[in-house]
């Protein structure tokens, strides 16, 4: 319902019309004088129109929403009410205008104002009743905000004016116990954080808002593991500046998930360095399909790349993120002016390599392409060494020959003391890093652990184990594991890159450890249901090459402090090139040989990878992670 502007001009002058007269009657009451002082005004209507209507036009109260009016409307509407008083006033006697008593003009500017002011906010008065009233006898979710603030107040600012949401909001919790008892917009604010169980036992309550995007991420934490405690639906307001932007206000909430229980501080990145390093240049990611090289090609884009070059074997999903970023790109989220390129090619194929490196002589790569499930590469070692070790020495070699400034290599805290084959290769890896040192390619490594929500990995398991009922197999409850998102694991790789100088090996600080019970009684608690109780957590023992927990580095290896307290970089001790030569001719060798047997392929491994000692024992049917 929004009035075309000479409308509500129209109405506007009534309105001055009529405050003259309200004013007057008010003013005389039954006075014989008020017929005369009537006649003074309106012989002179025409002159008081035309100035309030130039005065309505400069303030351009003509231009008003009516379903968005707010406080700017309202003091644009008593200014122009005042200005225009007080230029009519002064025009009257200057065109000899009929002496009346001047609380005539003060009484009308009153009633003019409230006139004016009543209008504009008719139909929200109305929409807000209307919603009231519904209130009471409707079957909407009975909703707590957590969050007496500004963000609080946005969300009841949006459920209360627009119809599209069913919610009927009960009232606010906040940490704040200054402010209980206190009302926003007739919303009562039940209680602190420590009444919340109480608050919705008693009111019912069946959604929680939480609205605290501000607060510390550890603050954060203890908030929703309250709210999810409760057992009512929580939605997490990700950020005012999201709510408020084109994304709106549904697409700014989410559903709390494990990250929100398992997380903590993220990493504060010197985004200056990182657009300086990328900005402009031609940047290579392979396994661009991945969970993290997806993210790392998300992330670059942002930087305005001059190429991305997304690399992989993977079609349908480099034709999935080429997707992505043409609907960005239409949207205005990336410029228009950047090249992004899928590849479909494998690491393995050294000449593949060569004619991508020819054809587009990419200035930084980085290398994410990988085979990483644990117990798949247990059963077939000869694999991963082609994919892992030579698709990584391929691709190594083809950056030297082509001269890229920068090469960076993605790893695992599994290449730390390692117990299965695939750690066993990434180890491997970082020798061949380590031997470049010398390079006028400057090759890194970022060694971190596992990554929350990554294809193959525990949750998106645990998550279906809990759509089909349990239960939720457990290798240990004594394993413990590093935990971070993805982005948070890329931001890392991201900043790393900006430090590298040429054969270090960065760790990151990762936080407390997350028992893997823990994880899966929280994800079974998340689901709406009760752990050992609702649905069942089965023990199946160790799968092979596992161990109970992760080292982050080995003892030997010299660690020291970035600019940021929490990436760290390892000083390994260096490897010659012909070592690493000697040791590939060997690996070599044996994959080459097709009556090779598995175990002398790991006995070489054992060799050539220091601190590979195999556990091949243990239960092979046990949950990916």
């Amino acid at each position: 319902m929004d009035w075309p502007k000479k409308l509500i001009m129209i109405v506007d002058l009534f309105l001055v019309a009529l405050s003259y007269f309200i004013g007057v009657w008010i003013r005389m009451d039954l006075s014989f004088m008020i017929l005369t002082y009537y006649n003074a005004f309106y012989s002179n209507l025409w002159l008081i129109l035309i100035i309030y209507f130039v005065i309505f036009k400069i303030f351009k109260i003509d231009k008003t929403i009516m379903t968005t009016a707010s406080v700017s409307e309202a003091i644009s509407v008593l200014l122009a009410a005042l200005t225009g008083a007080m230029v009519t006033f002064v025009s009257l006697y200057l065109f000899n205008f009929e002496p009346v008593p001047r609380s005539i003009f003060l009484i009308q500017i009153f009633v003019l104002i409230l006139l004016l002011e009543f209008v504009r906010f008719s139909y929200r008065i109305y929409s807000m009743l209307q919603l009231k009233m519904q209130s009471y006898s409707s079957e909407d979710a009975r909703t707590l905000i957590y969050g007496a603030g500004a963000a609080g107040v946005m969300i009841l600012k949006e459920i209360t004016t627009n119809k599209v949401f069913k919610n009927r909001i009960i009232g606010f919790v906040d940490d704040d116990a200054s402010k209980v008892g206190k009302t926003i917009n007739g919303i009562k604010i039940l209680g602190t954080t420590d009444d919340l169980i109480g608050i919705v036992n008693s009111q019912q309550i069946e959604l929680i808002y939480v609205a605290m995007p501000s607060v510390t991420l550890s603050e954060q934490k203890k908030i929703i593991q309250k709210c999810y405690e409760t057992r009512c639906k929580v939605m997490v307001l990700t950020s005012t500046q999201d709510m408020i932007s084109a994304r709106g206000f549904k697409r700014s909430l989410r559903e709390i998930d494990i990250e929100d229980l398992l997380g903590r501080e993220s990493i504060r990145l010197d985004n200056s360095i990182i657009r300086e390093h990328v900005t402009g240049k031609v940047i290579l990611v392979s396994g661009a399909a991945g969970s993290i090289g997806s993210e790392l090609c998300r992330q670059i884009i942002q930087h305005a790349p001059k190429i991305l070059l997304m690399v992989d074997i993977n079609e349908n999903g480099l034709y999935d993120l080429q997707q992505e970023f043409n609907m960005r790109k239409q949207e205005g989220s990336i410029s228009k002016d950047i090249i992004y390129i899928p590849i479909i090619t494998s690491v393995r194929d050294v000449n593949a390599l060569e004619r991508v490196f020819d054809m587009y002589h990419p200035e930084i790569v980085i290398h994410a392409a990988a085979h990483k499930h644990v117990p798949l590469m247990e059963e077939v070692p000869i694999e991963a060494i082609k994919n892992n070790i030579f698709g990584s020495y391929n691709l190594i070699q083809t950056a030297e020959k082509f001269k890229v400034e920068r090469f960076l290599s993605i790893s695992t805290d599994k290449a730390v003391n390692p117990t299965n084959v695939m750690g066993a290769t990434k180890g491997f890896v970082e020798k061949i890093i380590r031997s470049k040192e010398k390079s006028s390619t400057k090759f890194v490594a970022v060694r971190f652990g596992n990554v929350l929500g990554s294809n193959g990995s525990i949750i998106p398991l645990f998550k279906k184990q809990i759509e089909n009922g349990g239960p939720l197999t457990l290798t240990d409850r004594n394993v413990i594991r590093y935990f971070m998102t993805i982005p948070e694991a890329v931001s890392l790789v991201l900043q790393a890159m900006t430090y590298g100088k040429g054969g270090e090996i960065f760790v990151l600080d990762m936080g407390e450890p997350v028992k893997i019970l823990d994880l899966a009684e929280n994800m079974i608690r998340l689901a709406g249901f009760i752990p050992h109780q609702d649905i069942q957590i089965k023990e199946i023992g160790l799968r092979p090459g596992e161990k109970l927990y992760e080292e982050i580095h080995l003892e030997e290896e010299n660690v020291s402090q970035t600019e940021n307290k929490l990436i760290f970089v390892a000083h390994p001790i260096p490897v010659s090139v012909d070592q690493v030569k000697s040791e590939l001719a060997q690996l070599s060798d044996v994959i080459s040989n097709p009556n090779i047997k598995d175990d002398d392929v790991i006995q070489l491994l054992t060799k050539v990878v220091e601190n590979y000692t195999p556990n091949r024992g243990g239960n092979e049917d046990v949950s990916l992670y």
